[in-house]
C-alpha cells in the first residue's frame, strides 16, 4: 500500500502541547509515504517556530492571521496538491493516532464504491472505551428538542470494529481522509463557516458530484474532545453555522421541522439572559446564552467567516 503519497494536514492555534503530542504519534505511523503540512493559525509565543524546531522534517506554514479551520485546512490542502499528494488526511491537533491508521485507511479507501471523504471511528481520550464519532445522521425531534447531527451509534467499538465500511452523511473533520482527485473535482472548504459544520457542507458538495462519505470501523483513533477551541467560541460558531447549513442543505419540509425547535431554543436563551430562567441545567450560564444569541444574530445579519468583532468580548470572556 505504499504506492500512494499521503499528506497529513494539521492546524495549530495556541495548542502547542496538544500539537506536539499529536505529531509524536504521527511520527510513529507505519505507512511509508507520509508528508505533514502543519498550518499555524497565527498562534502566540512563537509556537510555529517551536514546532518546526522539534519536527524539522515537516512543512510548517505560519499564517499571519487566524484563518479558522476552513482557511487553514485549505492552505494545507493546496500545498499538498502542489507537492503531488495522492491523498490528504485532515487531522485535529488534539488527537492521538495509532501506528497503522493510514495503512488501514488507504487499503479500505481504494476498495470503496465511489468514495469521497472517509473517517475512522473516533474514540474519546483519555476515556478510550467511549466512542465519540461513528456516524453522521441528521435528526430532528421535537420531543427531545433536537435539530442536529447525531455523531454516534449505540454500539461499542468492540462491536463496531467488526463491521464493514458504511455510509455516513459526512466524514468527520477531526480525521477526514480524501483523495486529491475528489478535492480537485469538488473544491475546498467553504470559508464562510470558519469552523464547525464545514465538513458537513463539503461532503454535501461531494455527494452532488457522485461521491459517498464513509466510516471505516477497522480504523480508529483518539480525540481530546473540545481541546482545540474555547467552549464559547465553539458555541457561537455552532449556533451560527448550524443555521447556515440548514438554509443551504435541508429541504423545505425538513426546515419546517427544524426551525421551530431552534426558535424555541433561542427564546429560552433570551429569557435566560433576561433573568427569567431559574431552573439549573447544563449550559445555562448567561455567557453561554450570549454566545448562542450572538451566533444567531450574526447568521441573520449574514456575518460569516471569523467571528464578528463585537462578539469577541462575549465568546472569549473567561468569567
Amino acid at each position: 500500500m505504499g504506492s500512494y503519497s499521503v499528506h497529513i494536514v494539521i492546524l495549530n492555534w495556541n495548542g502547542l502541547e496538544d500539537t506536539l503530542e499529536c505529531l509524536r504519534s504521527v511520527s510513529a505511523l507505519t505507512y511509508p509515504d507520509i508528508r505533514v503540512q502543519l498550518v499555524d493559525n497565527a498562534s502566540s509565543n512563537n509556537e510555529a517556530k517551536k514546532i518546526a524546531s522539534e519536527f524539522p522534517n515537516i512543512n510548517v506554514i505560519a499564517n499571519v492571521e487566524n484563518l479558522g479551520f476552513c482557511g487553514g485546512c485549505n492552505m494545507g490542502m493546496r500545498q499538498a496538491l502542489i507537492e503531488g499528494a495522492d491523498f490528504v488526511m485532515l487531522l485535529n491537533n488534539d488527537t492521538i493516532v495509532p501506528p497503522d491508521l493510514v495503512d488501514v485507511l488507504v487499503e479500505e479507501y481504494v476498495n470503496l464504491d465511489h468514495p469521497g471523504a472517509v473517517s475512522p471511528v473516533i474514540l474519546k481520550y483519555p476515556e478510550t472505551d467511549k466512542v465519540w464519532f461513528s456516524i453522521a445522521q441528521w435528526e430532528t425531534d421535537w420531543r427531545r428538542g433536537e435539530a442536529q447531527f447525531r455523531l454516534t451509534l449505540e454500539d461499542t467499538y468492540e462491536v463496531l470494529r467488526l463491521r464493514s465500511p458504511y455510509k455516513s452523511e459526512f466524514a468527520c473533520g477531526c480525521c477526514l481522509f480524501v483523495s486529491s482527485d475528489v478535492i480537485k473535482k469538488t473544491g475546498f472548504f467553504d470559508e464562510r463557516y470558519f469552523a464547525f459544520f464545514d465538513e458537513a457542507e463539503w461532503c454535501a458538495r461531494m455527494s452532488q458530484e457522485g461521491y459517498e462519505s464513509y466510516v471505516v470501523p477497522a480504523a480508529h483513533m483518539y480525540h481530546k474532545v473540545g481541546g482545540s477551541v474555547p467552549s464559547l467560541v465553539m458555541t457561537y460558531l455552532l449556533s451560527r453555522n448550524r443555521l447556515l447549513w440548514i438554509s443551504d442543505n435541508l429541504g423545505f419540509s425538513q426546515k419546517l421541522k427544524a426551525y421551530p425547535i431552534l426558535g424555541k431554543d433561542l427564546v429560552w436563551h433570551l429569557l435566560n439572559l433576561a433573568g427569567v430562567i431559574r431552573k439549573k441545567k447544563q449550559h445555562t450560564s448567561r455567557k453561554y446564552s450570549r454566545a448562542v444569541v450572538w451566533g444567531t444574530k450574526d447568521y441573520l445579519f449574514r456575518r460569516f467567516g471569523k467571528w464578528h468583532p463585537k462578539a469577541e468580548k462575549t465568546i472569549f470572556d473567561p468569567k
